[in-house]
């Protein structure tokens, strides 16, 4: 009798998704190797990339990353917020904000699968942003910090009641 599974159950394919993500970022930064600010990295005929370290601790980095378009309100979107876990070579999207909607998280009472759901459908459209733009030449260059973490609300950042 074979003892394999065929498919990876939904949690096993978000961790690997997890993994394909790191590696993808990982293509575009090495975060551990940055210090807390705002970077950009500029490709010919492409909105500009911004990347915020908003935090650097041991073993885990919190990243905001967006485009900056010209002629768009606000100029930075879509806006994704990263957690880095280095150790473990996972990055999650904790959550997004796009055309001037920010994803928020979720309540304490929020069934556990509806989270799931939600980590599924937004660290996939992630990971096929950050291909597209390892596509668009943004793993080519370097960053250059342009200055400090702008303000950022953290209310924004934490699930009610957390």
């Amino acid at each position: 009798m074979n003892n394999f599974k065929v498919l990876p159950n939904a949690f096993e394919w978000l961790l690997g998704l997890y993994s394909d993500n790191f590696e993808r970022l990982k293509r575009l930064f090495d975060a551990r190797q940055m210090v807390p600010g705002r970077y950009l990295r500029e490709v010919e005929g492409q909105p500009a990339l911004l990347l915020d370290v908003l935090e650097q601790q041991p073993y885990t980095t919190l990243l905001r990353l967006s485009l900056r378009f010209a002629d768009s309100m606000p100029a930075e979107d879509p806006e994704s917020y990263w957690r880095v876990y280095h150790d473990a070579r996972q990055a999650e999207v904790t959550h997004c904000r796009f055309d001037a909607h920010r994803v928020r998280l979720f309540a304490p009472d929020t069934p556990a699968r509806l989270i799931a759901q939600y980590r599924r459908r937004m660290n996939s459209f992630a990971n096929k942003w950050l291909e597209h733009l390892l596509e668009s030449g943004y793993a080519e260059g370097h960053w250059r910090l342009i200055g400090g973490v702008p303000e950022w609300d953290r209310a924004l950042v934490i699930a009610p009641g957390a």
